[in-house]
């Protein structure tokens, strides 16, 4: 409940939100990673937003640098989110200011703010107003507002703010180009504005104000307004400011949650419905002496009511415990606010409800009961109470054979990701971003001392590593009609990429650097080939980015190059040493030595950016870190479902054994044997057990084969998942109800039949 509350919290806190919209687009034709939708768009967009309609009250964009070096005084600080944005931000969003003012901040293009924590890294005081800081160590900012630290659930948190305005003009970017969509952009809408109507005009401004028309042959661009409390929950849109939720697994996180505590309330009806026979006189007693059928019922349930309260309060004094680590788990700070009613409202209705469905049956039933027949002292429930039991247990099984198959199905697509070809090695790789010009500038020279040192095998540069190739863009080629439009996706690398990453060649050659021509080659891959819809592909010239044409010199196999829940995509690489990684291959066992003569090397060359790393097997399993969440959730949800429906199956079994107690006592006096005596006691549960199993197969196949539809590249589901599922409930299952049985079919006969 706390989580999903902190998610659906997102950006909720600025007064204004439901006015507040994000404008993306989806540009036709030009599909990326699988869909065709932007959140970055032109610069000028909602400027002339605000100029032509006035609905729109005002503007800001946002544009984002990441890990960038930034000089205060002597020192020097590497940021992973630098933001130059429009100050009209600091008046539409409910930003605090601590020091400075929106009318300061607003004051000329070379103004900057900071958040509380970072004007205390920096300076170690608030008051910073006139600071001087220098983005880059090169282009300098004078601090004109320090803000409130933004709560963590934003969909983006701002850390540092440059002016937007000053940073192009530094940079001698244009401010009026509607061809360069770098830029996050919101509008403030007038209360009452129709958004839907106002998306509908979005196309004219394009036409309007942009010096190239819309070719109708080639890309066309569709502008959308999103609400700001909707953005969270975006899912198939490119480059996004940040990682966004899933509604859909939250609410998949909740389904389960309430399946877990209905297995929890089935637990207490089971129970007390099985124990109603030793209250028949309770009830009788009362019955006799006045008491009505609606008290009784007020009773009871005031009981079930105890016992939800009471473990509510053990449920929050977990929480409290367990969040600390719950927070760590998903990487976000999520903390419980006692004084909100926002947190008490809701646990105080599942407190309700949990009352209601636990108790409102065994109390309804136990008041139905005549006195007469309950003074009697019989030993038999009500009518029809043993099949509802059963019914009850069959639903927790479902449940928990649903969650085992779910949770196998997860676990082993995940072990598919981590042991496929994906065409490439990953381990022993090094990988090592480049972040100033400097260091480009001299990248053979560094990558010719890394080759030096002892350990080191291969080293190659590339603008992309091979499991994320990011850049695509329509190719041209020697003898190409007008007709004709491929896109490919787009790498340029040096002459060691292929064989560091053991890329294999199917046809052609690798680039080769002793051929003076292979300075301009291009290698594609076997998708690139049917796209092209070449025959013979060797020798083929395409015009690359910098103007001048290069030929194909080899077809390499298909990788990897994005997440397999994508097709492999066309693919294209230019002979050029990249200009953001560098890619270290090393061998032997003396890693640490290794790394440290490479930081040394490093140092040399880049005195300013601090030496950071990553080996390349970690930035692949990045790429699927929501999935291994989901299947840790999984696994924990599944595993506090069994043993809730187990401990109900324990207590129901102590139950059933202990009324038929005297019943085995006989049949073992009349020669039953303990195996025969063990499944008189466990049939019917295993009966149960498999009528669960068949209820819940379909179930989950439905439900996990979609989710693995999600995946270009996935596991199957095969009769083996299944029969493991259901050996696993067999054994828990057997184990719980076994211990009870056996206990009962050992028992000597004489100590069952003494009361008699």
């Amino acid at each position: 409940m706390v989580y999903t509350q902190y998610e659906f919290s997102y950006d909720q806190y600025h007064s204004r939100v439901n006015d507040i919209y994000r404008v993306y687009k989806s540009d036709k034709g030009n599909f990326y990673k699988g869909t065709n939708k932007y959140a970055v768009v032109p610069t000028p967009l909602v400027p002339a937003m605000k100029d032509d309609f006035s609905e729109v009250e005002d503007f800001f964009r946002i544009e984002t640098y990441g890990n960038a070096v930034v000089r205060v005084g002597t020192e020097v600080f590497l940021e992973p989110s630098i933001h130059a944005v429009d100050p009209s931000i600091f008046e539409i969003l409910d930003l605090e200011l601590l020091a400075g003012s929106p009318s300061e901040i607003g004051k000329g293009n070379n103004g900057a703010a900071l958040s509380e924590s970072l004007a205390m890294k920096y300076f170690g005081k608030i008051d910073v107003v006139g600071e001087v800081i220098k983005y880059k160590d090169q282009y300098p900012f004078q601090v004109t507002g320090v803000f409130k630290d933004m709560p963590k659930n934003s969909h983006f948190v701002l850390d540092l703010t440059i002016n937007l305005e000053g940073i192009l003009g530094a940079t001698e970017r244009r401010m009026d180009n509607w061809n360069n969509s770098n830029f996050y952009a919101y509008v403030l809408l007038a209360p009452g504005t129709d958004a839907g109507k106002l998306q509908g005009r979005l196309p004219e401004l394009r036409a309007k104000y942009a010096n190239d028309p819309i070719n109708e042959e080639g890309q066309e661009s569709t502008y959308y307004l999103q609400n700001l409390s909707d953005v969270h929950f975006t899912s198939e849109v490119n480059f996004d400011i940040a990682p966004n939720a899933d509604a859909q697994s939250l609410y998949i996180y909740i389904g389960i949650a309430f399946m877990i505590l209905l297995i929890a309330a089935i637990n207490y009806v089971n129970l007390a419905t099985a124990r109603s026979v030793n209250k028949t006189k309770e009830v009788g007693i009362r019955k006799v002496i006045g008491a009505h059928k609606w008290s009784l019922i007020k009773q009871f349930l005031l009981e079930s009511s105890v016992l939800v309260f009471t473990a509510l309060a053990i449920a929050v004094l977990v929480l409290i415990m367990v969040l600390p680590a719950f927070s760590s788990f998903i990487d976000k700070e999520i903390t419980i606010n006692f004084s909100s009613l926002d947190f008490w409202i809701p646990l105080l209705g599942l407190g309700v409800l949990m009352t209601l469905l636990s108790g409102i049956y065994p109390a309804t039933m136990l008041a139905k009961f005549k006195p007469i027949t309950a003074l009697k002292g019989s030993r038999t429930g009500p009518k029809g109470s043993a099949l509802f039991r059963n019914i009850l247990v069959v639903f927790q099984f479902t449940v928990s054979c649903a969650l085992i198959l779910g949770a196998s199905v997860l676990t082993k697509q995940l072990n598919f990701i981590q042991n496929m070809d994906t065409g490439y090695v990953r381990d022993q790789v090094l990988v090592v971003g480049v972040r100033d010009r400097g260091i480009r500038g001299q990248l053979d020279v560094f990558k010719n001392e890394l080759r030096k040192i002892s350990g080191v095998k291969y080293v190659s540069s590339s603008n992309s590593l091979p499991n994320n190739i990011s850049s695509n863009s329509t190719v041209n080629w020697v003898g190409k009609k007008e007709d004709e439009r491929v896109v490919l996706y787009t790498n340029t690398a040096d002459y060691d990429f292929v064989d560091l990453y053991d890329l294999e060649i199917v046809e052609g050659r690798n680039f080769d650097p002793t051929i003076t021509s292979d300075e301009t080659a291009v290698l594609i891959n076997e998708s690139a080939v049917k796209a092209l819809g070449w025959e013979n592909p060797i020798g083929m010239q395409m015009m690359r980015w910098w103007g001048d044409t290069g030929r194909v010199v080899g077809v390499l196999k298909d990788f990897h190059a994005h997440s397999v829940h994508l097709e492999i995509e066309p693919i294209q690489i230019y002979q050029k040493s990249g200009q953001f990684n560098v890619s270290i291959r090393i061998e032997g066992d003396q890693v640490e030595e290794t790394i440290a003569a490479i930081e040394s090397t490093y140092q040399s060359f880049e005195p300013l950016y601090p030496f950071d790393y990553n080996f390349f097997d970690d930035i692949f399993d990045r790429a699927y870190l929501s999935e291994i969440k989901a299947a840790e959730l999984a696994n924990w949800f599944t595993g506090l479902a069994i043993l809730i429906a187990c401990l109900g199956l324990y207590g129901l079994a102590s139950h059933k054994v202990q009324h038929r107690i005297k019943e085995v006592g006989v049949r073992k006096v009349l020669g039953a044997s303990i195996s025969r005596i063990l499944i008189l006691l466990t049939k019917d549960f295993g009966l149960l057990l498999i009528v669960s199993f068949l209820i819940a197969a379909p179930i989950a196949y439905f439900v996990m084969n979609n989710w693995l539809d999600g995946f270009a590249y996935h596991t199957s589901i095969n009769l083996i998942t299944f029969l493991l599922a259901l050996i696993v409930m067999m054994l828990v299952a057997g184990s719980t109800v076994g211990y009870q049985t056996y206990k009962a079919a050992v028992k000597n006969p004489v100590d069952a039949l003494r009361e008699e």
